[in-house]
Protein backbone atom coordinates (compact mmCIF):
# COMPACT_ATOMS: atom_id res chain seq x y z
CA UNK A 1 0.00 0.00 0.00
CA UNK A 2 1.12 3.52 -0.63
CA UNK A 3 0.39 5.88 1.56
CA UNK A 4 0.73 9.98 1.10
CA UNK A 5 1.99 12.00 3.76
CA UNK A 6 1.08 14.75 5.35
CA UNK A 7 1.52 18.17 4.13
CA UNK A 8 2.57 20.37 5.11
CA UNK A 9 4.76 18.10 7.35
CA UNK A 10 4.32 17.47 11.08
CA UNK A 11 6.92 19.41 13.20
CA UNK A 12 7.57 17.04 15.94
CA UNK A 13 8.96 13.32 15.86
CA UNK A 14 7.13 10.39 17.09
CA UNK A 15 8.86 10.09 20.02
CA UNK A 16 8.73 13.74 21.10
CA UNK A 17 5.23 13.28 20.63
CA UNK A 18 4.93 9.89 22.61
CA UNK A 19 6.82 11.42 25.81
CA UNK A 20 4.61 14.25 25.72
CA UNK A 21 1.47 12.32 25.76
CA UNK A 22 3.20 9.69 28.13
CA UNK A 23 3.94 13.16 30.76
CA UNK A 24 0.38 13.45 31.01
CA UNK A 25 -2.21 12.59 33.42
CA UNK A 26 -3.44 8.65 32.62
CA UNK A 27 -0.69 9.55 29.64
CA UNK A 28 -3.42 11.14 28.10
CA UNK A 29 -3.98 14.56 26.29
CA UNK A 30 -6.55 17.01 26.73
CA UNK A 31 -9.49 16.93 24.83
CA UNK A 32 -8.34 18.39 21.20
CA UNK A 33 -10.32 19.27 18.33
CA UNK A 34 -9.77 18.27 14.80
CA UNK A 35 -9.89 19.90 11.64
CA UNK A 36 -13.02 18.89 11.17
CA UNK A 37 -14.20 20.27 14.45
CA UNK A 38 -14.87 16.72 16.53
CA UNK A 39 -13.22 16.71 19.94
CA UNK A 40 -11.21 13.69 20.92
CA UNK A 41 -8.31 12.50 23.19
CA UNK A 42 -5.53 10.39 22.73
CA UNK A 43 -3.51 8.07 24.71
CA UNK A 44 0.53 6.79 25.04
CA UNK A 45 -0.15 2.93 25.04
CA UNK A 46 2.15 -0.03 24.58
CA UNK A 47 1.46 -3.84 23.02
CA UNK A 48 2.13 -6.72 25.00
CA UNK A 49 5.03 -6.92 22.80
CA UNK A 50 6.17 -3.39 23.73
CA UNK A 51 5.55 -1.64 20.87
CA UNK A 52 4.56 1.77 21.53
CA UNK A 53 1.51 3.52 19.49
CA UNK A 54 -0.83 6.31 20.22
CA UNK A 55 -4.46 5.26 21.07
CA UNK A 56 -7.40 7.15 19.06
CA UNK A 57 -11.14 7.06 19.00
CA UNK A 58 -12.40 4.07 17.36
CA UNK A 59 -9.21 2.09 17.80
CA UNK A 60 -7.88 3.68 15.87
CA UNK A 61 -3.61 3.61 16.24
CA UNK A 62 -0.87 5.40 15.45
CA UNK A 63 2.35 3.90 15.26
CA UNK A 64 5.55 5.05 14.95
CA UNK A 65 6.23 4.11 11.29
CA UNK A 66 3.04 5.71 10.56
CA UNK A 67 3.75 9.20 11.87
CA UNK A 68 3.82 12.00 9.48
CA UNK A 69 1.07 9.62 7.30
CA UNK A 70 -2.27 10.35 6.44
CA UNK A 71 -3.46 6.73 7.03
CA UNK A 72 -1.69 3.92 9.02
CA UNK A 73 -0.94 0.79 8.24
CA UNK A 74 -4.17 -1.39 9.27
CA UNK A 75 -5.95 -3.13 6.59
CA UNK A 76 -6.06 -2.89 2.85
CA UNK A 77 -6.44 0.73 2.91
CA UNK A 78 -5.14 1.92 6.15
CA UNK A 79 -7.22 4.09 8.61
CA UNK A 80 -7.51 7.65 8.67
CA UNK A 81 -5.09 9.45 10.89
CA UNK A 82 -4.16 12.79 9.92
CA UNK A 83 -6.73 14.82 11.46
CA UNK A 84 -5.71 13.50 14.43
CA UNK A 85 -2.38 13.75 14.17
CA UNK A 86 -2.20 17.24 12.93
CA UNK A 87 -4.02 18.38 16.54
CA UNK A 88 -1.99 16.50 18.21
CA UNK A 89 1.36 17.29 16.94
CA UNK A 90 -0.10 21.08 17.04
CA UNK A 91 -0.86 20.47 20.83
CA UNK A 92 2.74 18.66 21.92
CA UNK A 93 4.91 21.42 20.14
CA UNK A 94 2.94 23.86 22.43
CA UNK A 95 3.81 22.43 25.38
Amino acid sequence: MKRAVILPPLKLSFDEVFEAISKQTNSQTPELLTHGHALFAAQAKRTRDDRRFIALPQGNRIYEEDWGFRNNGIGKEGQRIDHYAVSIDNWAKRL
